[in-house]
């Protein structure tokens, strides 16, 4: 019965060119057992049968096979394999395939990043009816990501993805008419009505308990933008998006919290609860920041131990920020143990991952003797490369130090950073 479909398929596929995208009636019979077991919750059996007919040419089951690869949903998450299927579905024309390709590009999932690739599969995308996509090239041009920056352009792309009801575009028209600091002229009153046609369409999805929703109309209270300023309104909704389990609503309440700002009083014991919210769902600055927190005993009892896992985590998820940060508590012995000799070690890393704050601190343990030998010719090489970052304490500890060696010794210095630079790449 199957071979029979598949003849059929073959030799009708011309005569069913319906939208791209929406399978045919003999390509629904080729994907009934994949819907039928997604249905009753068998995963695994709708990854198989949507496989099955994604292999026989499928698009609509190419570009869910992708989906369930991204998702790790009936199989195990391959990022690898969800680029591959969901390139095959966007070469027959599936435009969310392509969009969701073109996210990949920009993020560097499963593929390498590219920003011009996700531009070209974004307008793919967007020419093929895909609103969200039209928002991203207007991003993408307005930004100047794999092209030259171009807000005027941008604009022409907002508004075709603002007028098909796309809320970010419709935020962005609002944006870009508000001033005229973008080359786009500035006009109050298509300002203002876009606002109005996002708040609409933000307040109505809130009500129903969308919390992307409830995150942006809580952008638009915190700063006045298309409705009065109301903080009071704005963390209600930020608190509403945030355990409705967006992420950036969870850091954005957690940092007005945490030191106060913008008219919120401070609260650190509640700003630390929501960055917990955020490390739980993996977000890497949320590590970092609760580190931080329980270094200092902000907020939550001083823990050591914690901060130094918190910021392993950070380090692990890609911030190359807690390098120093692991090596300033090594070093003070403040909530850890003091160990010149450990913090020695994350510094070097930090100095390998080209944070100049790393090379200052290198410079300043070779200065003082610190978990090192006392190095004059070792710490103007560390302070060089960190003033030849751009990092403006190390300039002053350049002149100190060079003052106190001999000019064949601060030549010395000099080839020393010039060797560690070619040898870092």
């Amino acid at each position: 019965m199957r071979a029979l479909l598949l003849v059929v398929l073959a030799v009708f596929m011309a005569g069913c060119a319906n939208e791209v995208g929406q399978p045919s009636r003999i390509q629904k019979m080729l994907l009934e057992p994949a819907r039928n077991a997604e249905a009753r919750g068998d995963n695994v059996a709708a990854f198989r049968n949507y496989l099955s007919a994604a292999k026989d040419g499928v698009v609509f089951a190419q570009y869910k096979v992708a989906g369930m690869y991204e998702q790790g949903r009936g199989t195990a998450r391959d990022d690898v394999e969800a680029a591959r299927w969901y390139q095959t579905a966007a070469d027959e024309g599936h435009a969310r395939a392509a969009r969701n390709l073109a996210k990949m590009y920009e993020t560097g999932r499963g593929v390498p990043q590219n920003d011009a690739k996700a531009l070209a599969l974004y307008r793919q995308a967007a020419a093929g009816g895909e609103a969200s996509a039209g928002f991203k090239v207007g991003q993408f041009l307005e930004r100047g990501r794999g092209t030259a920056a171009d807000p005027v352009a941008a604009v022409e792309h907002y508004r075709a993805a603002a007028r098909a009801g796309d809320v970010g575009a419709q935020l962005a028209l609002a944006r870009l008419f508000r001033t005229d600091e973008n080359d786009v002229p500035e006009d109050p009153t298509r300002s203002a009505r876009w606002y109005g046609e996002a708040l609409q369409q933000l307040e109505a999805d809130a009500r129903r308990g969308d919390a992307q929703a409830r995150e942006q109309l809580g952008d638009l209270y915190l700063k006045g933008r298309g409705v009065p300023k109301n903080v009071e309104q704005a963390l209600v909704l930020y608190e509403g998006a945030a355990r409705g389990g967006r992420v950036g609503a969870q850091l954005k309440l957690a940092r007005l919290l945490q030191k106060g700002a913008d008219g919120v009083p401070a609260n650190p014991a509640k700003a630390a609860t929501f960055f917990q919210m955020a490390l739980d769902q993996g977000h890497p600055s949320a590590a970092y920041a609760l580190a931080q927190m329980y270094a200092e005993g902000e907020g939550v009892p001083q823990d050591g131990a914690r901060a130094v896992a918190l910021y392993r985590t950070s380090v692990e998820q890609g911030d190359t920020r807690a390098y120093v940060r692991l090596g300033d508590l090594y070093a003070s012995g403040d909530a850890v143990s003091q160990d010149y000799q450990e913090a020695i070690r994350w510094y070097t890393l930090a100095a390998e991952h080209a944070d100049p704050k790393g090379f200052y601190r290198l410079g300043e343990a070779y200065e003082r003797g610190r978990g090192v030998g006392e190095d004059l010719v070792q710490s103007l090489m560390w302070y060089s490369l960190a003033a030849q970052s751009d990092y403006e304490p190390a300039t002053a500890r350049v002149e100190r130090v060079a003052a106190q060696l001999k000019p064949d010794d601060t030549d010395r210095a000099a080839q020393l950073a010039e060797a560690w630079q070619q040898n870092q790449g």
